[in-house]
């Protein structure tokens, strides 16, 4: 139990490496598809298929009749946690407006705000973007989001939110506004309190080409930009591509390939939050989800009433890791994912974080916005780090530091989603649960006052647990189904001293930023049973 995460994440990626990995799609049945065409899924709190849809009683795809169009308006439907779908109804919270093409609707949890897109044919015909949010349990009436990201007399459409590494909180949209590389370009803007968005920005030729590139799509977890694009060389029609964050540099978007895309258009790809709700228990035993969500296509198999490759319908994809026997390890045979698997869950904290120079032993605050600031620091910690004259050593320690902030730290937010996922699945099954949490500090003051933060710490993620899915742990935390013993021990037990008292030591203040520091700053839960 007492191994490092960053040996896990390790050996994690050694068997990433040997892993074979496909996309398995599966079209989703009538209860969401229809001969209208349906597009734009996303899913709100795990439980609720969002989507847009030109459903009609009629078997046609574009008109009522020669003068009526059929609109698009939003639907949702229940979703289940082995991913079933319920049948869709048309969405009566406020979102679709009559004469209006509702659709793109996305959901931002943290903000509680969805933002989608209207289109109102009798005020010029062009797309702009809205946003609703949750306010005592109902949605408020749609807002046209403000700035200059809805610019007069151009189309603004498949809004979608992405926190990114460094902090910011970005909308991205596809716009055929003026300064683009083509027809329609993939634009940002940073949306602060208040709903009051930046200052567009072209993403530039790093992500968009001379053709369209739209149904942008930020993944949290994978800090991955999924977006569709009709740009030359693909599969035919619109194709599929993602690119990893930061944009530029040397890397281009790569092509999700054939089992995803089709010589027809392939659109508005997302990928759920939480891995917890990908499982299959189809797969083979050296198999295993790495990831899943939907996307839209009207690929051949897709329903029409008169033209084949008319409509877009939903697809439900899983991205599926395979294991040669020899690397499988615990994969061979085993069953599928629990809790425990998981364990230790360990969460490294910035130094003195959180609430730097108190004495307080709890906090206010939650763990995932102190470790995206975290993350800003890499080039700080990076750049901190010893530099020996042998070139190897030096490399050694670079890719150390690499390893530490964009596999461990990256990928602790979609861990953390996975455990609180598999543990509300146990809780709802009646099952009582108890975690058991410990706390560590870098020795840096006094016993005392490091005590109270490995304290502060296990608070910090107490808090994390009670906000995940609009408090949807809470109510087990108060019935004493799920409860929680956690021990504070100060500094971490190491061999020898990493780091110390920058403010009392000066020359000791690089060692706030050395690995082994940020190994010792963190809590771990270490603890799951059953009682």
């Amino acid at each position: 139990m007492k191994k490092t995460f960053l040996l896990f994440a390790a050996l994690a990626v050694v068997a990433a490496a040997a892993a074979q990995t496909t996309y398995r799609v599966e079209h989703l049945d009538q209860n969401i598809n229809t001969f209208g065409g349906e597009m734009g899924a996303t899913v709100l709190d795990d439980s609720i298929l969002l989507y847009s849809s030109m459903r009609t009683e009629k078997k046609s795809c574009i008109y009522l009749n020669e003068f009526t169009p059929i609109l698009s308006q939003i639907f949702q439907a229940s979703i289940a946690p082995d991913g079933r779908c319920g049948t869709g109804e048309l969405n009566t919270w406020g979102l679709n407006r009559g004469g209006k093409d509702c659709g793109s609707p996305a959901f931002d949890p943290e903000s509680r705000t969805i933002y989608y897109t209207q289109t109102d044919w009798d005020g010029g015909g062009t797309t702009q973007i809205f946003y609703s949010e949750e306010q005592g349990g109902r949605w408020t009436t749609p807002k046209l989001l403000g700035g200059n990201v809805n610019l007069k007399g151009t189309n603004n459409t498949h809004p979608t939110i992405g926190r990114t590494s460094d902090g910011k909180t970005l909308l991205f949209f596809a716009s055929d506004r003026p300064g683009g590389l083509g027809g329609f370009d993939i634009w940002s803007c940073v949306v602060m309190g208040g709903r009051k968005p930046s200052n567009p920005t072209n993403l530039g030729p790093a992500v968009n080409s001379d053709s369209n590139d739209i149904t942008p799509f930020f993944c949290q977890g994978e800090q991955t930009l999924y977006f569709s694009s009709d740009r030359p060389g693909g599969a035919g029609g619109f194709d599929v591509y993602a690119i990893g964050y930061p944009f530029g540099g040397e890397q281009c978007p790569t092509n999700l390939g054939g089992e995803i895309n089709s010589p027809h258009n392939d659109l508005f790809f997302y990928v759920r939050p939480n891995l917890g709700f990908c499982a299959d228990d189809s797969l083979a035993p050296n198999q295993q989800v790495e990831a899943c969500g939907f996307f839209a296509s009207n690929r051949d198999g897709s329903l029409y009433a008169q033209e084949p490759n008319c409509c877009n319908d939903i697809y439900r994809w899983s991205r599926i890791a395979t294991l040669p026997a020899a690397a499988a390890g615990r994969v061979a045979g085993a069953p599928p994912l629990r809790p425990q698997d998981l364990l230790p869950l360990c969460l490294y904290f910035h130094n003195d974080e959180p609430n730097p120079a108190s004495a307080d032993t709890c906090t206010r605050q939650r763990y995932t916005p102190l470790l995206r600031r975290y993350i800003q620091l890499r080039d700080i910690y990076k750049g901190s780090q010893p530099s020996p004259v042998d070139g190897r050593k030096r490399d050694s320690i670079q890719r150390q530091a690499d390893l530490f902030f964009d596999l461990t730290l990256k990928r602790t937010p979609s861990l953390i989603d996975s455990f609180f996922c598999l543990l509300y699945k146990d809780l709802k099954n009646r099952k009582r649960v108890e975690l058991t949490i410990d706390g560590y500090a870098s020795p840096l003051f006094e016993p005392a006052y490091n005590l109270a933060l490995s304290k502060r710490r296990i608070c910090c993620f107490k808090n994390e647990l009670i906000a995940w899915n609009d408090n949807a742990l809470l109510p087990f935390l108060n019935n004493g189904s799920l409860r929680i013993i956690a021990t504070g021990h100060g500094a971490a037990s190491t061999a020898e001293v990493a780091s110390s008292d920058p403010l009392r030591n000066p020359k000791s203040a690089l060692s706030v930023f050395s690995l082994r520091a940020a190994h010792e700053r963190r809590i771990e839960v270490v603890g799951y049973r059953y009682f």
